[in-house]
């Protein structure tokens, strides 16, 4: 290996994995395995396992892939699909001809229609795979039993979402208007309103009117155009926009299919909602809207805040209470860089500078620069966008109506560029830009115009260079506090810089307060923080539960140009813990500025700034214990000789909700004093009749217990009513009884075994989840190092894990742990699932999906064959 890599850093948190399938046998539905090169004659080692399914985990009975067993279709009414709820689906739709070739490429398969128990106030979203290529287009509908239509979502982007508004049964529609995609169907509990953006009938607006502006270069065939689709209107400025009115009977302009409406008006509305998605899809068209009614205003909310339950429970709420953060608050993110032009970040960045040094790896064309934007690291599977993810959760732009809310809401990013291709770097470049962070001398041979408060490194490796220690000295005596991720193994290994001393080490917990499975432990741990989980949906909100923040996605037009996407998404690691940390941090330097490292480091080891979870005191899991963004802004004032506001008492539940799904019997519920000062809990209990108890008093952990055995099979709700002398909180509860037989549930999925210098494929085998599990092993393995991936196929292209389609890997999806094989291996369980990407409102508009990037092709088969 060459020296300058001698100590080489990866990312602590991984990509979206995109890999091609081997097999050639369009037929074989079982668990054969095929193998390239002389491996399958070779005698050697094996290597087996299990792939778990979550019980909310669904799939769409026919998909594209033609390998995939054959099943009753879902096309109509009377044939819908059951399905649980709450759950998680991957599916697929198309109009005939469209997409790649396979089971439904000729005939289509327009209409997935599922049915579906669903309470008063559940959301239902569809997240759409491949809204821009071809100019796919999905919508959303909901019927009731009846087959009238009770709610539609037919915008033309990249998510629809409908409230449900009552209780009963109901058929949901996934139908392509234009295109082909897979898509993930997930049905939660509503936590908070739905996005602002989409088209839905239950939206308030004036049937039979749209708001219409044509583009400047057709505005002398405007009237024609208008004419030909059935539009009037009053005024003949065609340079602004218009108030147009839909003809009576509208055929040139409306494809409304054979519905059942409750009422004229919801057809009208319907038809109106039509009108304004094919007057969007008309290229002289520059915009269209329906004409809606606008009431008194309340103060926005980031859209995908709903999904960020990790805030809470670092009890962020009442942190912004008392401050919000401050704009002369710097944290540098030594990392990927950041995307510069993310619409979620502008506004929060400082000047940074880019310090890989060897062209190879750096992948912007030359060395060292003052350009930290991140151009992608080509890593096999895609590029990552890392230090775009830890830049928003620290200081995403908030209450802006988009996106996410970061932790530091007027909080500043220096973004500082080490990692490359492949996601690596090397300590010396890595050395140099925390001297740069902290205003030391460096390569650059600049300072920036102010030193950072904070250092974040989601990085990490086995081993590091002797000097790096005198480097971190140097760093905080400068009066930086530098925080790092404990590695993403799930053993006690050893991983560095984090376990130096004068590092915060911070560990990863998921939603139950747990340490994730991938998190590593040890004496080197300070703090824990979320790191998510993706695997469950513990509060049914219809997301996994990883950390959801700012990123981007390569696409490549038909030209063979790559653009970037600007993009929301989950991903799980104690890369996510570690920007959490820092972001609390840089909370306590906006009301103490001259807090020191040390000084940090004492009210970290004196628990006041942390709940202690697992043994009482400092243990191994998660050191100090888990952040409390309040406790340590009040900290921090005290400190500062100032007089800290005292917080009023406040109660604080998590989760916000629980889902127990088809197969959980019970979960935790953490009863919290989110302020300060005195507060007694009055009074804990539940409106079930009798399938839900609660064990537990006081502040603390209550175990939330149902008993199945009393219900009929359907979905069934109650509410956790928890009553203080301050306040009351409402903890909604789902669950869902039916077939103990049916279990979790991600579709046909392909197992392959990964060379992971190359990530080419070796071997390959494919098999179906039984009792939410699927069994798989690799024999005539060759000794060496390898990585187990796998997912579905659905839109049959030939690569697993694309967007919308299930994907795993051993460990963690997100940072695959090499297999060392010498013999027969078994493998420790891991997940795999559909996942859920989000697109800025403020994305590009000259993008298109290709093929992506770093997936590899599958050998010996044409793509869609």
């Amino acid at each position: 290996m060459n020296s300058n890599f001698l100590s080489s850093f990866k990312f602590l948190t991984l990509l979206m994995i995109s890999l091609s399938l081997l097999g050639c046998n369009e037929d074989d539905n079982s668990s054969t395995t095929t193998s390239t090169g002389d491996s399958s004659s070779v005698s050697g080692g094996r290597i087996s396992g299990r792939i778990l399914v979550a019980s909310n985990t669904a799939k769409d009975n026919d998909i594209n892939d033609p390998k995939a067993p054959a099943l009753p279709s879902n096309n109509s009414m009377n044939s819908a699909q059951h399905i649980p709820n709450p759950v998680i689906l991957g599916g697929y739709v198309n109009q005939p001809g469209a997409g790649y070739i396979g089971r439904s490429k000729t005939t289509g398969d327009t209409d997935d229609y599922f049915i579906v128990d669903l309470r008063v106030g559940q959301m239902i979203s569809l997240s759409v795979a491949n809204q821009n290529l071809m100019g796919n287009d999905l919508d959303l509908a909901l019927f009731d039993t009846e087959g009238t239509v009770v709610n539609a979502s037919i915008g033309e982007g990249a998510t629809e979402s409908l409230i449900v508004p009552g209780d009963g049964r109901y058929f949901v529609r996934v139908n392509a208007y234009l295109g082909a995609s897979s898509y993930v169907l997930s049905i939660g509990q509503q936590t908070t309103p739905p996005s602002s953006q989409g088209l839905r009938l239950s939206d308030e607006f004036v049937p039979g009117e749209v708001i219409v502006q044509f583009k400047p270069e057709n505005l002398l065939q405007a009237q024609s155009v208008m004419n030909s689709l059935g539009l009037q209107n009053d005024q003949q400025d065609f340079s602004r926009r218009q108030l147009l009115t839909i003809e009576s009977h509208p055929s040139r302009l409306l494809a409304v299919d054979d519905l059942t409406f409750a009422t004229p008006e919801s057809r009208a509305k319907y038809e109106t909602l039509m009108a304004v998605k094919q007057l969007r899809h008309r290229e002289d068209v520059k915009e269209a809207s329906p004409n809606y009614t606008l009431k008194m205003l309340r103060a926005p909310n980031d859209t995908l805040y709903r999904y960020q339950w990790n805030l809470p429970m670092m009890n962020l709420p009442a942190a912004w209470d008392t401050t919000v953060g401050d704009a002369s608050v710097i944290v540098a993110v030594i990392d990927t860089g950041v995307l510069l032009n993310h619409p979620d970040l502008q506004g929060k960045l400082v000047s940074g500078y880019d310090f890989i040094r060897n062209v190879r790896v750096s992948l912007d064309g030359d060395a060292i620069d003052n350009y930290p934007d991140d151009p992608g690291d080509q890593s096999p599977n895609g590029s990552t966008f890392h230090g775009t993810h830890v830049a928003g959760s620290m200081a995403a732009r908030t209450d802006n109506n988009n996106g996410i809310a970061g932790i530091g809401w007027q909080t500043k990013i220096m973004p500082l560029r080490v990692l490359g291709k492949g996601g690596a770097g090397n300590d010396y470049d890595i050395e140099q830009a925390m001297r740069f962070a902290a205003g030391l001398t460096n390569d650059s041979n600049t300072l920036p115009v102010r030193r950072a408060d904070v250092i974040n490194l989601s990085l990490g490796g086995p081993v590091i260079s002797s000097g790096f220690q005198e480097l971190v000295n140097d760093v905080r005596r400068a009066g930086v506090i530098v925080v790092a991720a404990a590695g993403n193994d799930g053993t006690d290994t050893v991983i560095y810089p984090a376990s130096l001393d004068g590092v915060v080490s911070v560990s990863g917990v998921d939603i139950n307060r747990k340490r994730a499975t991938y998190s590593n432990y040890g004496p080197f741990v300070d703090v824990a923080a979320p790191g998510g989980d993706n695997t469950p949906d513990v509060n049914g909100d219809g997301v996994p539960d990883g950390i959801i923040s700012t990123v981007g996605d390569e696409i490549t037009d038909n030209n063979g140009k790559t653009k970037i996407e600007y993009t929301f998404a989950s991903s799980i690691g104690t890369s996510m813990a570690a920007p959490q940390m820092a972001g609390v941090i840089a909370l306590m330097k906006a009301v103490y500025p001259a807090m020191t490292p040390a000084q940090f480091d004492n009210l970290l080891s004196s628990g006041v700034i942390t709940e202690d979870l697992g043994k009482s005191g400092r243990d191994d899991i998660f050191g100090h214990g888990l952040i409390d963004a309040q406790k340590a802004v009040m900290a921090a004032i005290n400190l500062s000789g100032g007089v800290a506001p005292q917080p009023q008492p406040k109660l604080v539940v998590n989760p916000t909700s629980l889902n127990f799904g088809l197969g959980l019997s019970y979960l935790t519920l953490t009863v919290q004093n989110g302020g300060g000062g005195e507060l007694k809990i009055q009074n804990v209990s539940e409106n079930s009749e009798g399938f839900l108890s609660i064990r537990g008093q006081g502040f603390g952990d209550y175990t939330i217990s149902i008993d199945r055995t009393r219900l009929n099979p359907g979905t069934f709700t109650a509410t956790i009513t928890i009553v203080s002398d301050v306040n009351t909180v409402r903890v909604p509860v789902i669950l869902q009884v039916g077939d103990p037989s049916v279990t979790g549930d991600a579709g046909f999925h392909y197992i392959l075994l990964v060379n992971p210098d190359t990530w080419e494929a070796v071997q390959e085998t494919r098999a179906n989840a039984v009792n939410g599990v699927y069994e798989f092993k690799f024999d005539n393995v060759k000794g060496g190092t390898y990585m187990v991936v796998a997912g579905s196929d659905i839109n049959n292209d030939n690569y697993i894990c694309d967007i919308g389609e299930a994907c795993g890997a051993f460990l963690v999806v997100r940072d695959p742990t090499p297999i060392t094989v010498n013999g027969a291996t078994r493998l420790t369980d891991f997940s795999t699932g559909f996942d859920v990407s989000f697109t800025s409102k403020a994305m590009s508009e000259e993008v298109g999906i290709g093929e992506g990037m770093g997936r590899i092709r599958l050998l010996g088969k044409e793509i869609g064959k």
